[in-house]
C-alpha cells in the first residue's frame, strides 16, 4: 500500500528543479549518495508555509556509507560538487567514518554505524532524518527510519536516540526554526519515542 506521505515527499521534490539538478550531479559522481538533512526538511517545511526556499547559497549535506574509504571520496565528492554548484556550502560526510571523528568534536565516543538508515536513526530531530538519491532508473528514492510524519505534520521532535535534549534546544536556536517556520509545533520531550 502506497503511503501518502512518501508520494507528497517524493512529488515536492521532482517538482523542485534546482533539486533535481543537485541529485543528477550527485548521481554522476556517486550513485549511492544521498542529499539528506537541512535540504530535505527545509524544503518540505517551506512548501507546507508556502515559502520560496532557494537552494542556492545554503549548506547542503550530501551523505553516503563506504567502509573502505579513508576520507578520499569524500574529498572528491565535495571537489567536484563545488566545481558544479561554487554557492552552495557542500558537507559531504562518510557515515562509515563517523565514528572517528564523533569522540573528537562531541566530547564521547560512538560505535561505527552500519548505514545510512542507522546513521540516520540518530539524528538530532526526526523530520530531519530524512535523505533522497536518484537511482539507476532516474527515479527519487529515500530513507526515513524514523518516518515522515512529523516532517509533514510540521512537527519538531527531538531524537532522544543520540543527542542530549541540550543540544535539541541549541539547535532549535541556532537554526531558528520557529521563527523561520511558525507552523511548527516543539513536541515536548516526554512524548518523544
Amino acid at each position: 500500500m502506497p503511503c501518502p506521505d512518501a508520494e507528497r515527499l517524493l512529488k515536492c521534490l521532482s517538482e523542485n528543479r534546482v533539486f533535481m539538478a543537485l541529485l543528477k550531479a550527485l548521481y554522476f559522481i556517486e550513485p549511492s549518495a544521498y542529499l539528506a538533512a537541512g535540504v530535505i526538511r527545509n524544503s518540505i517545511w517551506a512548501h507546507l508555509h508556502d515559502q520560496h526556499y532557494a537552494l542556492n547559497r545554503i549548506e547542503v549535506d550530501v551523505i553516503f556509507f563506504n567502509p573502505q574509504d579513508n576520507g578520499y571520496h569524500e574529498q572528491r565528492i565535495q571537489k567536484y560538487l563545488e566545481a558544479i554548484f561554487p554557492k552552495i556550502i557542500w558537507d559531504v560526510t562518510n557515515q562509515a567514518l563517523v565514528h572517528q571523528w564523533y569522540q573528537q568534536e562531541n566530547g564521547e565516543g560512538i560505535a561505527p554505524l552500519t548505514s545510512i538508515a542507522h546513521a540516520l536513526s540518530l539524528w538530532p530531530e526526526t523530520a530531519t532524518a530524512v535523505a533522497v538519491r536518484l537511482n539507476a532508473q532516474d527515479h527519487l528514492e529515500f530513507e526515513a527510519p524514523l518516518g515522515l510524519q512529523d516532517l509533514f505534520e510540521l512537527n519538531l521532535r527531538w531524537n532522544s536516540a543520540l543527542v542530549s535534549q541540550a543540544v535539541f534546544m541549541e539547535r532549535i536556536q541556532t537554526k531558528q526554526f520557529l521563527e523561520k517556520w511558525p507552523l511548527l509545533t516543539l513536541v515536548p520531550p516526554h512524548f518523544t519515542q
